[in-house]
């Protein structure tokens, strides 16, 4: 089993993060933390094809005496065992391009975004902070609310603070301190009105 970057008790954290952010402002703030954004499987047929091949033409070449038919034995035993192997998190990230893992990561945000209802709050002020594990990659994304006044840009400096603690092992400390600093802009961008009401759930969305 995968364990993932943020234990339960850390997501328990969060969570109650996510809700002092709501108390001070009328976001409805969402935390995403999921293994992948996609299988990336391709890559893995490919490397384990490649490893095949080379093992049968070797088992031909230093055992010509036997029976041919071994060799595919040979070539189906490293095939599977290098996909198996390959489906580990730190060689599937080795698999996958930058180019591929940025539009994965972007698709995936977006779909929760709209799965998730986050584009049906109220005021349009929700906001989905989305961290893949394997690729090691941070998207936030603001409904129309939020994003006309702070926009893409306004969230860079999060999203790099956040990537960052990932790969220090510092998952839940970057998620903390990520909410800590966008309480006060959402709460100028959207104030909480008195009749407010939580319209999303608070937990942390998991695969």
């Amino acid at each position: 089993m995968v364990k993932s970057i943020l234990s339960e008790a850390g997501a328990r954290e969060v969570e109650a993060a996510v809700a002092r952010v709501e108390q001070e402002s009328a976001a409805e703030v969402v935390v995403a933390v999921v293994l992948r954004s996609q299988d990336y499987w391709q890559g893995r047929v490919l490397l384990a094809i490649g490893w095949a091949l080379a093992s049968g033409l070797a088992f031909l070449r230093f055992e010509p005496w036997r029976e041919p038919s071994w060799a595919l034995l040979v070539e189906l035993g490293v095939g599977a065992l290098v996909f198996a192997l390959s489906g580990h998190p730190a060689l599937r990230r080795l698999l996958v391009s930058n180019a591929a893992a940025a539009r994965a990561t972007s698709a995936r945000a977006f779909q929760l975004f709209a799965e998730r209802g986050l584009a049906s709050t109220r005021g349009r002020t929700a906001l989905l902070i989305f961290v893949s594990e394997l690729e090691r990659r941070v998207v936030l994304l603001g409904d129309h609310g939020i994003n006309t006044e702070l926009g893409q840009q306004g969230w860079d400096d999060q999203v790099k603070l956040l990537v960052g603690q990932i790969r220090a092992g510092r998952a839940k400390e970057g998620l903390l301190e990520v909410l800590q600093q966008l309480t006060p802009r959402l709460a100028a961008v959207a104030p909480r009105a008195h009749d407010d009401v939580n319209e999303l759930p608070d937990a942390v969305l998991r695969n």
